[in-house]
């Protein structure tokens, strides 16, 4: 959670839930922001259901959402086992809309979109907002936490970037949608997922995984960060222990067959990624 300027907060979550589950809370009035950049996001508030995400099985692109809320509004998030989430969210409080958009209030256009209970606005956010989100999430998988100057400066403007989007209607074209949708279905990049699914890819080195899939080295790890956000061996690498983890919870293997599995050939070091990822040691989870 930051709070990059007085009255708006932004929230990062990384979620895989283990369990079909429902949460439950009850929202003070202001205005709410949603940007899902990977998985599927299940909410409702008050009286809109919504499924957000770039994963949708419509293939609608619908990763982003603003609603108004006049008064407090229940909110619910349904939450699937083994399903993931990754959103941005953005509150901003009556008194940052009152500080910086009160002399916008009175146009209609304003008054349909934050004056009205539950008014909702959704959309797929342009190229630039989301990779400006990505970024935020980059610090936390990749070199560790931004200085907190730079953090704040850089939310601050993904976040204002997000909220003129929802505010001026002038959302991407369908054709730059759709150019997307193809980028995203890129055969290779779907190819390489299947591999990684099956556990065939945690026998190569990126190397070879890249000679199977006809790409060069950098043309594989570039292409790979740029689709999800995170570069391929850190990715490989948490699929590893997530599976190592699966192994100890469920089948109940050593901690020395978890370790081989993950592709560590000391127990030591396995433990101390393992603790580090999940925030429990390997013994402690496979009891």
């Amino acid at each position: 959670m930051i709070q990059p300027q007085p009255g708006m907060y932004v929230r990062l979550a990384d979620v895989r839930d283990r369990y079909d589950l429902i949460s439950e809370a009850e929202l003070p009035p202001g205005i709410r922001l949603a940007l899902v950049l990977s998985g599927q996001a299940r909410v409702r508030f008050g009286h809109h259901q919504l499924t957000l995400g770039p994963d949708t099985a419509d293939g609608s692109m619908t990763q982003a959402m603003l609603v108004s809320l006049q008064e407090t509004t229940g909110f619910q998030r349904f939450g699937r086992a083994n399903g993931h989430e990754r959103t941005l969210t953005i509150t901003l409080t009556p008194a940052w809309l009152q500080r910086y958009l009160a002399d916008h209030m009175a146009g209609r256009a304003w008054q349909d979109t934050l004056g009205q209970h539950l008014a909702l606005v959704t959309w797929s956010p342009s190229y630039v907002v989301r990779e400006l989100a990505q970024r935020l999430f980059a610090p936390l998988t990749e070199t560790g936490p931004l200085p907190e100057l730079s953090e704040r400066l850089i939310t601050e403007g993904c976040a204002l970037a997000l909220i003129g989007e929802a505010l001026s209607g002038q959302h991407p074209p369908v054709r730059e949608q759709r150019d997307l949708t193809r980028l995203r279905e890129d055969r290779r990049l779907q190819r390489l997922r299947a591999m990684i699914d099956t556990g065939e890819a945690y026998c190569l080195t990126q190397d070879a995984l890249a000679e199977r899939l006809g790409m060069s080295h950098s043309s594989l790890q570039r292409q790979f960060r740029t689709h999800f956000g995170i570069s391929l061996g850190r990715y490989l690498r948490v699929r590893r222990l997530q599976a190592s983890r699966q192994a100890l919870c469920e089948k109940g293997v050593s901690v020395e067959a978890a370790a081989a599995l993950a592709g560590y050939t000391s127990a030591a070091n396995f433990a101390t990624a393992f603790k580090r990822q999940f925030g429990i040691c390997p013994s402690a989870c496979r009891q």
